[in-house]
């Protein structure tokens, strides 16, 4: 791998499979080129990039479930019948895809940080302190001062857009 090749985000999977003493050889162009090895364990009798592409696939999905448990409330399912556990969990990753389409639709995915996970969505988009009042007949939502300015504010600003353009 060349310098160039290398990602930048210090938890790219490329840079953590190679040695740190390379690494720093690498990023201060001392040397060309750099190896780095994985290993994946399998019985799957398929090429390696099938194998790879299918463990990264899946990861996605586990990723996806550790999301939706820590994000939606599906820490311990709550019952010892399948139906309510089910339900119960539908319930989370509709909370998930809800909160994904939130933030799709404010542009809060578009940042620096990325797309929130629900810790932080709840944080920057949901459990924002405000005071919600009728003024004139107009419904009115006074955002606490540190609020006022960030995601939160401009997921708001989006939203506000979108609910006063009257179309054609």
């Amino acid at each position: 791998m060349r310098s160039d090749e290398l990602s930048g985000d210090l938890r790219s999977r490329r840079r953590r499979t190679i040695d740190p003493k390379q690494l720093a050889l690498l990023e201060e162009s001392e040397i060309g080129v750099a190896y780095a090895y994985s290993f994946i364990l399998t019985n799957l009798d398929w090429e390696a990039v099938e194998v790879e592409a299918w463990f990264r696939m899946r990861a996605l999905v586990e990723e996806k479930i550790k999301d939706a448990k820590l994000g939606a409330a599906l820490r311990p399912l709550p019952s010892g019948f399948e139906a309510v556990n089910r339900t119960s969990m539908w319930s989370a990753f509709l909370a998930l895809n809800v909160s994904v389409f939130l933030q799709s639709l404010t542009g809060a995915d578009t940042g620096p940080e990325g797309r929130a996970h629900g810790k932080r969505l709840r944080r920057e988009l949901i459990a924002v302190p405000a005071r919600v009042f009728r003024r004139a007949g107009r419904l009115v939502v006074r955002v606490a001062p540190e609020h006022r300015s960030g995601v939160f504010a401009d997921a708001w600003a989006a939203l506000g857009a979108m609910t006063s353009y009257a179309g054609p």
